[in-house]
């Protein structure tokens, strides 16, 4: 299988910006990417797309939708380098149009991301959209290492019959997976705990562990059912000693290999 991966420098959905510098992960990301000496061998099946639109919110959603799209068609696996969670709005809208049956959505994040209603979503509210324009049905989707959420967003999720957990066990996402026969992948790098992962905009305590994580997706790749993913939130400009944007690329690399 060929791998297209397509950058996507946007933040702008993060209102303050004292907590910006997504937009800075792709290139940092694919430069530690290079590094790892297993990528050597998957040169050749990738390939590396970028979304030129970084203003205008709605132009971009379709950009990313249309470039998703076009790559999917080419019988590729196709992951998303945020930028922040919003980006996942266009590449989940093309997974969908391209399996719109019996497919699932594996959402790793420390939040929910439904606090409101807005269309195109920001990263606040992306979830919540993709159930909304019903990209996946509610009891389709599985949330790990959610830990901070309004009330407003438990209720959402309650009432959508969204399957969530604090935690990472590998049955129930397995569990999880033997219903659908394409899974999409959106990891929030939030969901880690900021010890391994600090350079991201909204760290909370009490995360997930790299290993257990990465152990997981090893068993994810190995169903031949994840045909799509993303990775989120990385802030190079919060790191610390480069350790989130390499682990960000340390998960990319198990999801591709």
């Amino acid at each position: 299988m060929n791998f297209s991966i397509i950058k996507i420098p946007f933040d702008k959905c993060i209102v303050e910006k004292e907590r910006r510098g997504a937009a800075l992960a792709p290139n940092q990301i694919e430069k530690e990417l290079n590094d790892f000496f297993q990528f050597e061998a998957l040169k050749t099946k990738t390939e590396f797309l970028e979304i030129k639109e970084t203003n205008d919110f709605n132009k971009l959603h379709k950009e990313v939708e249309a470039t998703a799209l076009n790559e999917y068609k080419k019988g590729n696996l196709v992951a998303g380098l945020g930028g922040d969670h919003s980006v996942s709005y266009g590449l989940m809208k093309a997974f969908a149009k391209k399996f719109p049956r019996k497919s699932g959505l594996i959402y790793f994040d420390a939040h929910f991301d439904c606090q409101d209603d807005f269309l195109p979503p920001t990263h606040e509210d992306v979830l919540c959209a993709a159930v909304k324009e019903k990209f996946f049905a509610g009891q389709n989707i599985l949330v790990a290492g959610a830990r901070n959420y309004t009330e407003k967003e438990r209720a959402f999720v309650k009432k959508e019959d969204i399957t969530f957990s604090q935690e990472l066990r590998e049955h129930d996402v397995i569990a999880f997976c033997e219903r659908f026969e394409n899974i999409y992948v959106s990891i929030d790098i939030d969901a880690l705990d900021p010890a391994f992962a600090p350079g991201t905009g909204w760290p909370e305590p009490a995360g997930l562990h790299p290993r257990p994580l990465l152990n997981l997706l090893r068993l994810l790749k190995a169903t031949n059912e994840v045909k799509g993913f993303d990775i989120v939130e990385v802030s190079p400009p919060k790191d610390v000693n480069n350790i989130t944007v390499r682990l960000a690329a340390r998960i990319l690399l198990e999801l591709i290999k």
